[in-house]
């Protein structure tokens, strides 16, 4: 498992619609790994190693949530948007990088919490998005002749290690991206016609996954994912989704998404023959791009495996190494044994 590629993948800005830099290292690695790899209208990359059996496609998405530029004013202070979900909670006193015409190291700020009244609840509440500004600690010209209305912001690129975990930005999807291109490597020759797909702009409402679908049409759908880890101190063991150490989660339903029964009982089987750690997650909220690949062209079996990671949409998130490495175990065994797939068997 080459953990530095998982590290430049997860220092590369991506926002939605805003994911060349992510592109660029996928891109890299897929040319050294499949014949065919082209990037479509919206910027989605896709990769084609021929073969026989069914057409299986497999997606991670390249894009993570941000923030946009939409005013400077005045005194050089950068007003935003989100782009994609962000909880304002883990805003205020941040660092991020506004990528103007070169990267400009920010700080998210708003009122001190000094001046705000105690009697109002003021000091208690969350402070909406369009009340917090960036201050990159520079004269308003110079601000107004780096940035203009538009430019991506991300949070800065971070990396810790142990023996065990990871922190990093934006393991949603990078991790997704890692499992494919590391599961590739393994099984160079897969036994199908493989799609592999590094879809664009997922974060703001599974946009990107659509146009793909249509121009491949596949039999077999496979979303990877990096999804929301909740083993945490007040969560309710009834309500705790994924767990980290204890595998990728197979997910059979989400707030967007059924997965197909069969697929995912084959998923399941594979991971059980070959004692692969492994979650079987039923829940009713967030969403894959699997909800938008199994609805177009003529429709498909789909399937979602996710990466348990905690604080996902936020500025540093963690995962547990023995995770990635059991999603990346499984799907290399998707690609050697996709070819036995019987829809009625696995019912």
């Amino acid at each position: 498992m080459d953990i530095s590629l998982l590290k430049r993948l997860t220092m590369a800005p991506g926002i939605s619609g805003g994911e060349g830099a992510v592109r660029d290292i996928v891109e890299e690695i897929l040319k050294g790994l499949a014949p065919e790899v082209n990037t479509d209208a919206m910027g989605s990359l896709i990769a084609r190693v021929p073969g026989e059996g069914p057409r299986l496609l497999i997606d991670a998405h390249m894009d993570e949530v941000g923030l946009m530029v939409q005013y400077v004013d005045e005194l050089g202070f950068i007003r935003v948007i989100t782009v994609g979900g962000i909880d304002p909670r883990v805003l205020y006193g941040q660092s991020v990088i506004v990528w103007g015409t070169k990267p400009l190291p920010g700080i998210i700020g708003s009122v001190p919490p000094h001046l705000l009244c105690e009697k109002e609840g003021q000091k208690e509440r969350v402070i909406p998005v369009d009340e917090l500004f960036i201050d990159l600690g520079l004269h308003p010209e110079e601000v107004r002749s780096y940035v203009k209305v538009g430019d991506p912001v991300t949070f800065p690129g971070t990396w810790s290690e142990n023996d065990g975990f990871l922190q990093a930005k934006a393991f949603d999807d990078r991790a997704g991206l890692f499992v494919m291109l590391e599961a590739l490597r393994l099984i160079p020759k897969p036994e199908c016609d493989l799609y592999l797909v590094a879809s664009v702009q997922e974060e703001v409402g599974l946009k990107g996954a659509g146009p793909v679908a249509r121009r491949i049409d596949p039999d077999l759908v496979l979303a990877l994912e990096g999804t929301m880890a909740n083993d945490l101190p007040g969560v309710p063991s009834h309500l705790i989704f994924a767990r980290l150490g204890e595998g990728p989660e197979i997910r059979l339903s989400d707030g967007r998404f059924l997965a197909d029964r069969a697929w995912s009982n084959f998923l399941i089987h594979l991971a059980g023959e070959a004692e692969i750690p492994h979650q079987v997650v039923v829940k009713k909220v967030g969403g894959t791009n699997a909800a938008a690949l199994q609805v177009e062209g003529t429709g498909a079996r789909a399937a979602a495996l996710s990466v348990p990671v905690r604080y996902i949409h936020a500025p540093v998130s963690l995962l547990n190494k023995s995770d990635l490495e059991a999603a990346i175990a499984l799907v290399a065994r998707v690609f050697k044994e996709v070819k036995h797939f019987e829809p009625d068997f696995f019912l």
